[in-house]
């Protein structure tokens, strides 16, 4: 594999340290010193494929980026595209079924709801 480089490092380094899901804009705008656009996306490539970091995508959305140290979930809201997260996990038991009725060998789980957030929902 590959070394970590310093622009690696840095992606990481922000990523771990954001309460939410953070997509390559969002990244490239925490940067100290602007590289190519495009390394930001080989660093994040880099680093889903090392599994330091987990990525997940809201339907239409672009990639979000997640530390792997963390078990998250996600509530994503339709109309303003706020994501907040939750680390309340309600799949185990879920996970016991499908393990002992489908033979099933599980791994990772990622859970999301998608809605509208309380501040869209008053707006109605």
């Amino acid at each position: 594999m590959k070394r970590m480089t310093k622009w690696r490092k840095e992606v990481l380094k922000i990523i771990q340290k954001s309460d939410k899901p953070l997509n390559a804009e969002d990244i490239y705008r925490l940067v100290e010193h602007k590289p190519n656009f495009s390394t930001i996306y080989r660093a994040l490539n880099y680093l889903e494929k090392a599994e330091f970091v987990k990525s997940i995508s809201f339907g239409n959305t672009p990639k979000y980026y997640y530390s792997n140290n963390e078990h998250r979930h996600f509530l994503y809201c339709l109309k303003c595209g706020k994501i907040e997260t939750f680390d309340l996990c309600m799949a185990q038991e879920l996970e016991n079924k499908v393990k002992k009725n489908f033979m099933f060998e599980i791994f990772d789980h990622i859970f999301y709801f998608k809605g509208l957030c309380k501040n869209c929902s008053e707006r109605r």
